[in-house]
């Protein structure tokens, strides 16, 4: 009788156990926690993440991320994952590994390693090379869908939207397009443009524009819409109605173009200007710091005279060692020498944003019914061949351009997020304190081995 009774104290003790690890599973399964003990909080979510994954709660999220299999970088990103999966009850991410799935990765256009795409409410997102602040703004603009018109102005010999050539631009509409932007093909007839237009895109024309289409363009501008204005080097005395257009708007258009040779180091040519320099102070160019290619540039700067209804601001400058090249004749023959007399010394803006402060229409802005803030906006960059598809995803050539965008479009959804980094706290020790402290490092070890001999020694005396 007592053994049945401690085999039957055996079972019953181990099936509750059994229970209450399934129990103890369940909650830790269903309720994860975790606690970020360091004093910056650098493995947690900000409070704008937190706050806009609260506000989803009623759509599920899903992100599929694009990563090599055994990465480093993809185990420091699904930390992040799953803290996002922690604040939304429907947030799912999946990983991919691009070169095993290449059927998927072309069904999503993924042509990079590091390529995330987030869906929500049947719209997507493209990201690539994620952060914190990318996947937070492309979630803000999931949840705050706006339509967004733009249009490439064709008829003058600009680069086609939908070519797959490498002179093209059908990578960059499906990059503006993955912003969920809806992009149009537009021909300026009789000087008018079309209303939903909310930016041009004039990418190299080859051909001089017609008064009518310039008066069109400029009433776009005062009607607070924008302009993407690309232009390539011309022949000497050539374009120069595109010169005197723009400098209507504080905007000097050089008759040069850019050598830097510095380019050569690191494996391009020298009429490819290297820019790494910009204007930290502009929306566009803020935390830019990838460096941007332009094959065959020119130089464009703010005019000299002032205008009080316009901002003018330079976003990109090429390197000290670069100069803009005023003999074009000799620069065809291959010879590119600076000459101090004539050549304009680095660092040479190529890139000008325009930004009208004060609205002079005041009847078109008092017509006009969406809620586009007023004032027109215009970036003129001295090259349109950055963007064709033979250099769009070189460097951050491509990045410039969806930010020129979205900065012309005016959408204002975007949330700044400071990147923590773990500070360097060094430990100053008091001249005073340091002998405390090496007693304690060295004292106790110390106290404690003689106080072990002791008692070794007083016990074998006692045997």
């Amino acid at each position: 009788m007592k053994y049945f009774f401690m085999r039957f104290q055996l079972v019953f003790v181990s099936i509750i156990l059994l229970i209450t690890f399934a129990l103890m599973m369940g909650i830790v399964t269903r309720y994860n926690v975790r606690w970020d003990m360091t004093q910056d909080k650098l493995y947690s979510l900000s409070e704008q993440t937190e706050k806009l994954l609260k506000q989803l709660k009623d759509q599920p999220i899903h992100v599929m991320a694009f990563y090599p299999q055994d990465d480093s970088v993809r185990k420091a990103f699904e930390v992040y994952l799953k803290q996002c999966r922690l604040k939304h009850p429907n947030f799912r991410y999946d990983f991919y590994d691009p070169d095993r799935v290449p059927s998927l990765a072309k069904k999503y256009d993924v042509r990079e390693l590091y390529t995330v795409i987030i869906d929500y409410a049947g719209h997507q997102e493209k990201i690539q090379n994620p952060t914190e602040e990318l996947i937070t703004n492309a979630l803000l603009r999931l949840a705050n869908p706006k339509r967004f018109d733009i249009c490439f102005v064709s008829g003058h010999g600009e680069a086609s939207s939908y070519s797959e050539e490498r002179n093209g631009l059908s990578l960059f509409r499906k990059s503006i397009e993955a912003n969920n932007y809806m992009t149009h093909d537009v021909v300026l007839q009789e000087g008018n443009t079309p209303e939903e237009c909310q930016v041009f895109v004039i990418a190299g024309p080859r051909r001089d524009f017609a008064g009518d289409e310039f008066e069109a363009l400029e009433r776009t501008f005062r009607q607070g819409r924008s302009i993407f204005f690309l232009i390539d080097p011309m022949d000497p005395g050539a374009g120069q109605s595109f010169v005197l257009f723009l400098n209507r708007f504080g905007i000097a258009l050089g008759e040069n173009v850019i050598v830097d040779k510095v380019s050569r180091m690191v494996g391009g040519d020298y009429l490819v200007p290297l820019v790494s320099q910009y204007i930290a102070q502009h929306p566009v160019t803020n935390k830019f710091t990838q460096p941007t290619f332009y094959p065959v540039a020119r130089q464009i700067t703010p005019a000299s005279d002032e205008f009080k209804d316009l901002e003018v601001t330079p976003l990109a400058l090429t390197g000290s060692g670069s100069w803009a090249e005023t003999d074009l004749p000799s620069l065809e023959e291959g010879k590119a020498v600076f000459e101090a007399e004539s050549d304009l010394p680095g660092p040479i803006s190529l890139a000008v944003s325009v930004e009208e402060l004060s609205l002079q229409d005041q009847a078109a802005a008092r017509e006009r019914t969406d809620e586009r803030p007023a004032g027109g906006r215009i970036i003129a960059v001295g090259d349109s061949d950055f963007i064709t598809n033979a250099y769009l995803e070189l460097a951050g050539n491509g990045a410039f351009a969806i930010n020129s965008i979205q900065w012309l479009a005016k959408d204002d959804r975007f949330i700044s997020i400071h990147t923590k980094q773990p500070e360097f706290v060094p430990l100053f020790i008091p001249k005073e304190k340091r002998l405390a402290l090496l007693s304690v490092f060295f004292g106790m070890p110390l106290g404690l081995l003689m106080f072990g001999g002791v008692r070794i020694h007083s016990r074998r005396r006692s045997v």
